[in-house]
């Protein structure tokens, strides 16, 4: 089977690491793959991550025009695919376009956002053969619009970011010496990009609030991200007396070693889908405190690996993150099953294989 997975760019984002792990586990089961990109560069563009990928790029250099894809239908027709898979919001917009230019090859549009959809997006969802989903909450509003079940399939993310006790043990200890974090001191991260939607100030204004009220607790919050928010969250953590509790890092090519030196995960964000972030922390052995949104509850189990809270409720947040700083034994409690259940749940072998059978079921029918 031929299979090409169609996606803007190589920026930062879950969707794009997702679509480059399809596309090397297609390829390791023998598939045919061809990734092809509508501009070059960004985080993810890189001769490591995209080895024994073959790949088009359709800008001749980067116009920085995300909706822009020369010759590509001319592209498409020189692969001549089984099956595309359209993976992120922009090429979405394409997908009911490609899939009325070339009427004989199913076309599977994806939704793994939990942004306000662009109405492009919205019609392909309508046009193509099918939908996958990551994430349950995704079908259930698909259902309620009337798109009928049979064209909507769930696959959750899969986990990426998988390492040993050992390894996680040793780079705690080297990291947590190397930035001066003491046994007794309580780390909480957030790994995402700097976007309005991933809610970085609203986390920082809850994080303030626990300084005021309970200024004796011992806590750090890592910040591990790039985005037009950075700057701006940086400036608000300055002015409003956070620069000894709050660090912000970069981007990072491997943010191993920041969920290893942690100990809770926090996401106040509001647009996820299925959040990679709370996944990936589980994986790690991190329980989390997030808000309720869209997949979220998907990504644990309430009350035994994490807290789901309410959205907007910054004084539950604010409390529990004092309970989580002040009991090592809580944090122990909720942690101990987080791995077994990302495991679980997200095995990138399960999630990579549903994928592919899908696919096949598609092409076959």
């Amino acid at each position: 089977m031929k299979i090409l997975i169609v996606q803007d760019y190589l920026r930062i984002g879950g969707t794009e690491k997702q679509s480059l792990f399809l596309a090397r586990t297609f390829a390791e089961a023998g598939e045919e793959v061809s990734l092809l990109n509508f501009r070059p560069g960004g985080h993810l563009d890189d001769e490591v991550r995209l080895e024994g990928i073959p790949r088009t790029v359709l800008q001749g250099f980067d116009s920085r025009i995300c909706l822009w894809a020369p010759g590509l239908t001319r592209a498409i027709a020189a692969f001549r695919p089984s099956v595309i898979l359209c993976m992120g919001r922009t090429a979405n917009c394409y997908a009911g376009f490609i899939q009325r230019r070339f009427p004989e090859i199913p076309v599977v549009a994806t939704l793994r956002t939990g942004k306000v959809l662009f109405p492009l997006h919205h019609w392909s969802v309508g046009v193509v053969r099918a939908v996958l989903v990551n994430s349950n909450w995704w079908k259930r509003r698909l259902l309620e619009r009337g798109f009928p079940a049979e064209r909507i399939h769930v696959v959750h993310n899969a986990v990426l970011l998988e390492r040993s006790t050992r390894e996680r043990n040793n780079t705690r200890l080297a990291m947590r010496e190397r930035y001066g974090i003491d046994p007794r001191t309580c780390v909480f991260l957030n790994v995402a990009s700097f976007r309005p939607g991933k809610r970085h100030l609203e986390l920082l204004k809850i994080f303030a609030r626990l300084r005021q009220h309970e200024p004796s607790l011992h806590w750090r919050l890592w910040l591990v991200g790039d985005g037009r928010e950075y700057h701006r969250c940086r400036r608000w953590a300055a002015e409003n007396g956070l620069g000894t509790r709050v660090r912000f890092f970069h981007f990072q090519q491997d943010p191993f070693p920041y969920y290893a030196a942690a100990d809770v995960a926090v996401s106040a964000s509001r647009e996820d889908s299925l959040p990679n972030f709370l996944v990936e922390a589980q994986a790690t052995g991190l329980p989390l405190v997030a808000y309720d949104c869209r997949g979220v509850k998907e990504t644990c189990r309430p009350g035994q690996t994490g807290i789901i809270l309410p959205a907007e409720n910054r004084g539950a947040f604010q409390a529990h993150l004092a309970r989580l700083c002040r009991d090592p034994d809580l944090r122990w409690n909720l942690a101990r099953g987080a791995p077994a259940f990302a495991r679980e749940r997200f095995s990138r072998e399960p999630q990579a294989a549903a994928t592919l059978d899908f696919l096949h079921d598609l092409v076959r029918a």
